[in-house]
């Protein structure tokens, strides 16, 4: 070929090859055009409501516990005349740590520390039978707080100022039944500030929910609400065992990704947000690994919202008997107690699994692969599934 053909022969290559790069970016440019732009994180970033207690938005303030860096805590132990300690305050505090402080390196990715001073000297020995202390659900601030004040007195040392104080009975004190938080500020009789906040266990501890306890109740430190009902209906009936803040003994416990945001353990790049009307695809990858995109959120109104993250049967949640893509709703206008994560149930036709009809509700290809949002307009697709991540299409009319 001489120098002139092929000349003519590169041109007209590079020619072909300019055509049809142009068309091909001109192909995309419109494929991207024909879907909305991802939402400004910000518009889903739904505010709490102050007059709402716990409420599941962002920003709520009630002196929360640190839920980023250092969450310091000091615990010490009692007993009573009545129901005497039958075991060391060392093979107490062994009961909760170090198991606690590492559900919370895990669930966080290594963004929250519990550090822990303990006094495991001895046990203290309450002022007051442990009978008399009126342990029963519904306890009031007052009594809660008599106790606490007790167990401060009996301690009789100076505590320096730490996030929480975590009150631990002997196991044999059967009328302290169960073990809730005091949400307000702890502070001695004589007015010297302890805490932010107080956990006090109970017996449910020991019996039923073991070390998970700590992790449920600091939570609410953290300021997190609870998800079962408060009603006495089934522990399970808004979420099934999705969350530690619902059924601790749950087969899927680790904390929603929607309250990992708000705790600052996700980033906002590791979240979606959808505001306007429209379809969208998105990657998902497992809330329980770090990295990567973790949920896609879909802005209702100004307050509430749809929540996708996909959930594997790994590390906190490695008990799963369902993994796919958890669909749930988060109302900051509803109060703890009363629903304000609601899970949705992508197979109602199922019986649910490990005891609940709810531990089943994922979205995945194997199982039902799409959900429409009744009233919410909003259609989750689940288009498919990779060692990378789920792909997910969102449709918003």
């Amino acid at each position: 070929m001489d120098g002139h053909l092929q000349l003519m022969f590169r041109v007209s290559t590079w020619y072909l090859l300019l055509c049809a790069t142009t068309e091909w970016i001109i192909s995309v440019s419109a494929t991207a055009t024909s879907h909305p732009p991802r939402a400004d994180i910000s518009a889903c970033k739904l505010a709490a409501n102050n007059d709402v207690y716990l409420s599941a938005g962002f920003g709520y303030e009630l002196n929360c516990a640190p839920s980023t860096g250092t969450l310091n805590a000091f615990m010490i132990f009692v007993d009573f005349a009545d129901e005497p300690a039958i075991e060391t305050p060392q093979s107490l505090h062994d009961f909760f740590l170090p198991a606690a402080a590492e559900w919370y390196a895990t669930s966080s990715y290594g963004a929250l520390t519990l550090d822990v001073t303990a006094d495991t000297s001895r046990f203290y020995r309450m002022p007051a039978a442990a009978s008399s202390y009126g342990w029963a659900r519904g306890l009031s601030y007052e009594t809660h707080q008599k106790y606490i004040q007790d167990a401060l007195d009996a301690y009789n040392a100076t505590i320096p100022p730490t996030d929480v104080l975590y009150v631990v009975p002997t196991a044999n004190a059967a009328s302290i039944s169960f073990s809730p938080t005091f949400m307000g500020d702890v502070q001695t009789r004589a007015g010297v500030y302890v805490a932010k906040k107080s956990v006090t266990f109970g017996l449910d501890a020991y019996k039923t929910w073991k070390y998970l306890v700590l992790n449920h109740e600091t939570g609410h430190t953290m300021c997190l609400p609870d998800y079962y009902p408060f009603n006495g209906s089934a522990t399970g009936l808004f979420i099934g065992g999705w969350d530690l803040m619902g059924l601790i003994s749950g087969p899927s416990p680790d904390y929603f990704a929607w309250d990992k945001w708000r705790l600052g353990w996700l980033s906002d790049e590791q979240i979606n947000c959808v505001a306007e009307s429209g379809s969208t695809t998105h990657t998902l990858t497992p809330l329980e690994e770090a990295g990567g995109s973790k949920a896609v959120v879909i802005k209702h109104n100004g307050t509430n919202v749809l929540v996708a993250e996909l959930r594997s049967a790994s590390d906190l949640d490695s008990a799963s008997c369902s993994t796919g893509v958890l669909l749930y709703t988060v109302s900051t206008t509803t109060a703890t107690g009363e629903g304000p994560v609601r899970v949705l149930d992508a197979t109602p036709g199922s019986s649910g699994c490990a005891g609940d009809k709810l531990n089943d509700a994922v979205l995945s290809l194997a199982g039902t692969s799409e959900y429409t949002v009744s009233g919410w307009g909003i259609k989750v697709t689940v288009l498919s599934e990779s060692s990378d991540g789920t792909e997910i299409k969102v449709d918003v009319s």
